[in-house]
């Protein structure tokens, strides 16, 4: 089996550093395979994206490494990339949402670097591999697999800063397992809408709290081509901020909630509720705020006006 292993940096790509209790980038994911117990016949392909801690990253990055696998995709029998975890769910979800199905799409990383106890980057690098190669990984969309599990990208996110189990669903639990040389799913996901590869426009992200200035609010309205706002709950906000929104109709709103997990739905009859914010022309989002923020940036720069990306987000729910 050929596997392309395409390592862009992050904790995985880290070494500590001699005499001292901090790690630097020194080692390409292809230095962890010769850790791994690998079949005769695996091929493993290696290519260095690049060497950046995820932090550095943004959806201009995020394009160029899915040019960079559209290139080698169909000579491979699957992709495994290797990622620092800051920003590794938004990376998962922009390549789920412009790369049709096909041979899997594996995201690992690590939360230890090499040389400090508890370095996970090998065992998790193994088993991402093991989840490429299992037959029934095909069509799975683009995965995410840390300590076992096997999440799906529409709803993976990093749940902890610091602990080796940092990855979890929002809405869905994870998708699978890997249990010793076992590949295991639970569900296969549903198909959805994908979009070309072409990014655009000013977005904003703002969570609401208690103090939010009406000012800066105001400022973010006036400068962004879209705004997606974590609301509270099921989808509330203070009358003061409607306000604002309903004089900035130039701005394209995008509703989710601040919470961890849940949905927006009408229960309120009070001002600043979710009947307000939908007369108010938001879009109303079942995605977390970040995958919220890459998807109406992907819209835009496919060219949808505001009905057609209220019907891309409603899309989510109807399946």
């Amino acid at each position: 089996m050929r596997i392309a292993l395409i390592s862009t940096g992050g904790t995985i790509a880290m070494e500590r550093e001699a005499g001292r209790e901090r790690a630097s980038l020194s080692l390409e994911a292809g230095d962890l395979v010769h850790e791994l117990s690998l079949s005769p016949e695996d091929r493993i392909e290696r290519v260095e994206f690049s060497r950046l801690p995820s932090s550095h990253f943004d959806s201009r990055y995020a394009r160029r490494l899915a040019e960079r696998i559209h290139q080698i995709r169909d000579a491979v029998d699957g992709v495994v990339i290797t990622h620092g975890t800051d920003t590794l769910e938004e990376t998962a979800f922009y390549l789920e949402m412009v790369l049709p199905p096909g041979p899997p799409i594996v995201l690992t990383g690590a939360m230890v670097p090499t040389g400090f106890p508890g370095c996970d980057g090998p065992a998790n690098l193994r088993d991402a591999i093991r989840v490429v190669k299992a037959p029934q990984s095909r069509g799975k969309g683009v995965l995410i697999v840390f300590q076992h599990d096997i999440i799906h990208a529409l709803h993976g996110a990093k749940l902890d800063s610091e602990r080796p189990n940092a990855f979890g669903s929002r809405q869905t639990g994870k998708m699978g397992a890997v249990n010793g040389d076992r590949v295991l799913y639970y569900y296969s996901p549903v198909d959805h809408v994908r979009l070309e590869n072409r990014i655009r426009g000013k977005v904003s992200l703002v969570k609401l709290h208690y103090d939010i200035e009406e000012d800066l609010f105001d400022y973010a309205c006036k400068t962004s081509d879209a705004l997606v706002l974590e609301c509270y709950g099921s989808g509330r906000v203070p009358p003061r901020l409607l306000h604002i929104m309903r004089r900035t109709p130039g701005t394209l709103f995008i509703a989710t909630t601040r919470a961890f997990q849940g949905h927006l739905f009408d229960v309120y009859s009070y001002e600043g509720s979710y009947h307000d914010l939908v007369e108010a022309g938001a879009v109303i989002s079942p995605l977390d705020s970040l995958k919220s923020c890459i998807l109406v940036k992907l819209c835009m720069g496919n060219q949808k006006g505001p009905e057609e990306i209220r019907e891309i987000f409603q899309d989510f729910f109807t399946h």
